[in-house]
């Protein structure tokens, strides 16, 4: 054993026994005792001792197999995902197949042969097509009665000027506008009120028994389906004539003038619109309105000749007096009857005129005031009349009037002619004070 070498114990180099400094890396080795046992140096080498500073040494060799370890880990991994990945693609394809195969379809399509067209001349044939007969038409409904809140309105007040005659719709028109208090409306606000039903008229002439109107709208209506008709002219049909608009003339006048409805004129004038007419009433109601212009030609029945036999003169008749126009009772029209108007709204009576005014004769409109018994009266030519402003009563509160038009001869003193009284409601001044 006198040959045993001295082993470093920073480099593990194998050194004299008697050396006094490692000849690898010159670390002392005076202390280091000789190896007596050289067979076993290899298994002392390994055994870890702390003295000798081999941390670092130590620390190393236990990398080396984690590091392999977690690399084959993280290979087994890949794999076992490449692997699912392969056979959900596979399976999915799999599936696809019988899809796709039930689309295509077995049978090939049947060819069709389009039919040969020889080119040649059209020729147009005049034949008489058969006049279509008119379609039942659905009711429409009228739009409703809109109204802005002014100054000084109340709800009862907007309803009577939509022309209702009572307040069975005043707790519809609540529910419609979403009010709670029909007393708290707001100035600008919008109310919405639904017309009254129209009403029948038992004085206005059936369709059927009128002939001049039915022959002359199937006439127009057979010319209008009529491809090969040339392009029209107006025309009169037997029983009609015309009549030329004149200046300040309406659509009332005219039928007032013939005693005609509006729905025979209506019924005559195709081409002529009449906007928001009820034909229920005789003249249209308040909301008629249709647009002429002057020199414009209407068509109206024509009066039917009077065939009268000529008298032989002996020389002892007694002189007969010329006949005279005669003049029936003028149609109020405007405001309507049970109409509400605020403080600060100007109220226009109209009418209309059955007949020429003769020399002397004027249109002569009584106001009462119902409340207080006052009443008023003035004389005019024209159809209209505004009433002063002195006739409205200076205090506050709702009032009640009554209006009358009448033919007033001047000559003889009388009234002739008077049209029906109607009514309405006028807010006083002191209103708009307090």
């Amino acid at each position: 054993m006198t040959d045993s070498p001295k082993t470093c114990p920073i480099c593990a180099a194998r050194n004299h026994r008697n050396a006094v400094l490692c000849a690898t890396c010159g670390t002392t080795i005076t202390e280091v005792a000789p190896d007596e046992d050289a067979d076993g140096l290899e298994a002392r080498a390994d055994i870890y001792d702390y003295r000798f500073g081999e941390t670092d040494l130590a620390e190393a060799s236990l990398s080396g197999p984690g590091r392999l370890l977690s690399a084959i880990l993280i290979m087994l991994l890949l794999s076992v995902a490449v692997a699912l990945a392969v056979a959900l693609h596979l399976t999915n394809r799999m599936r696809a197949v019988p899809a796709i195969s039930a689309a295509i379809p077995t049978s090939s399509p049947t060819r069709v042969i389009a039919p040969s067209i020889t080119p040649g001349t059209p020729t147009a044939t005049f034949t008489i097509s058969p006049v279509p007969s008119p379609k039942p038409s659905a009711t429409s409904t009228p739009a409703p009665c809109i109204r802005r809140v002014a100054e000084g309105d109340s709800l009862i007040a907007i309803i009577l000027r939509c022309g209702h005659s009572n307040l069975d719709i005043l707790p519809t028109v609540m529910a419609i506008n979403n009010i709670a208090d029909e007393s708290r409306i707001q100035i600008g606000q919008e109310i919405s009120v639904p017309h009254p039903a129209p009403t029948a008229d038992p004085a206005a002439t059936p369709e059927s028994q009128d002939s001049a109107a039915a022959t002359g709208r199937e006439e127009l209506t057979r010319l209008a389906f009529d491809p090969f008709a040339p392009t029209l002219t107006p025309t009169l049909l037997p029983g009609l004539m015309w009549y030329l608009v004149q200046p300040d003339d309406d659509m009332i006048y005219v039928a007032a003038i013939h005693e005609i409805n509006m729905k025979t004129l209506a019924d005559l004038n195709p081409e002529i619109s009449f906007s928001l007419c009820d034909f229920g009433e005789v003249y249209g109601g308040p909301e008629c309105t249709v647009q002429l212009f002057v020199n414009q030609q209407i068509r109206v029945p024509a009066p039917a000749p009077t065939a009268t036999a000529i008298p032989t003169s002996s020389g002892s008749e007694t002189p007969t007096p010329l006949p005279t126009a005669t003049f029936n009772a003028p149609v109020a029209q405007r405001p309507a009857d049970e109409a509400f108007f605020s403080p600060h709204e100007q109220v226009t009576l109209r009418w209309v005129g059955t007949g020429a005014l003769s020399e002397g004769q004027v249109y002569r409109v009584s106001l009462t005031n119902i409340d207080n018994g006052a009443r008023f009266t003035a004389d005019t030519k024209e159809l209209y009349f505004i009433i002063p402003s002195e006739w409205q009563s200076p205090d506050a509160g709702s009032h009640r009037y009554s209006w009358q038009i009448s033919v007033y001869d001047t000559f003889a003193a009388a009234i002739t002619h008077a049209t029906d009284t109607r009514r309405f409601v006028w807010q006083g001044r002191g209103q708009s004070e307090t």
